[in-house]
């Protein structure tokens, strides 16, 4: 696999991205051919992230706000058959 550095001249300063191998510190420049181009730090690329349309926020929304209220009526209904079920051992 090979690597994008980037690199900047000491000659004439300029900036550029170049295809070289893993651990290259130093390769000529891509304007003037100055060798002795050295290697830089790039900050790294921020994460992905999905775009979604407002549309497409608010139908996610809507999903979620049905399936909270159907997991919120499960559990209620859950824990009254189990009160049920304790008074009814209760009393027999």
């Amino acid at each position: 696999m090979v690597p994008v550095y980037e690199f900047e001249c000491d000659r004439c300063g300029a900036r550029f991205e170049a295809l070289v191998d893993a651990g290259t510190e130093e390769t000529s420049c891509r304007l003037c051919g100055a060798p002795g181009s050295r290697r830089l730090l790039s900050a790294p690329a921020p994460p992905m992230r999905l775009v979604k349309s407002r549309g497409e926020t608010r139908k996610q929304e809507e999903r979620n706000r049905r399936l909270r209220e159907r997991t919120k009526a499960r559990f209620k209904e859950a824990r009254q058959r189990a009160r049920e079920a304790r008074q009814r051992r209760q009393q027999g």
